[in-house]
């Protein structure tokens, strides 16, 4: 398995593993909405995503909680399995934008705190655009033996051409 294979596997897992934390609490959508009611996720973004908050995600707060956490889980297992991997590293860059809007996006610090450049939501989201574009984190993946397969795949799926 090559390094690629892994970083795609890892980042699946960090993923995975937000995503069955918030399967296992079951007060999850609730304790979400209580917290953007409250301001939380909303006071540190940008203006314009403070409104795209207010109008829409806290009205729907419990909605957007499920959604969250079904997004998280279906992008973990498919990175994981290397499923639809160019889809689901796309999808990893969004929701990892989405996050990090929410928590203010990203600044240059003053070098006395902690970093607000590289978050890990900015680190999970320039992996994913490395995993998007490498063709090497398609080995061992349902999409490579479904290009094997169907030989037409391959571009779309494993950034391979026929050959």
């Amino acid at each position: 398995m090559n390094g690629m294979v892994w970083v795609r596997v890892l980042i699946g897992a960090v993923w995975l593993n937000g995503g069955v934390e918030k399967l296992l609490n079951p007060d999850f959508p609730r304790q979400f909405a209580a917290s953007l009611k409250a301001g939380g996720f909303i006071s540190q973004a940008p203006p314009f995503f403070q409104d795209f908050m207010r109008s829409y995600v806290v009205p729907h707060a419990e909605l957007f909680a499920q959604l969250m956490r079904a997004g998280e889980l279906t992008l973990g297992i498919a990175l994981i399995l290397g499923l639809l991997t160019n889809l689901a590293a796309i999808g990893s860059v969004a929701l990892s934008a989405v996050i990090s809007l929410s928590q203010g996006g990203v600044g240059l610090g003053t070098g006395l705190g902690s970093p607000e450049f590289l978050t890990i939501n900015v680190l999970v989201a320039l992996i994913s655009v490395v995993i998007l574009l490498s063709p090497a984190a398609k080995n061992l993946s349902v999409d490579s033996r479904l290009a094997k397969r169907s030989p037409g795949l391959s571009p779309l799926l494993t950034n391979r051409r026929r050959g």
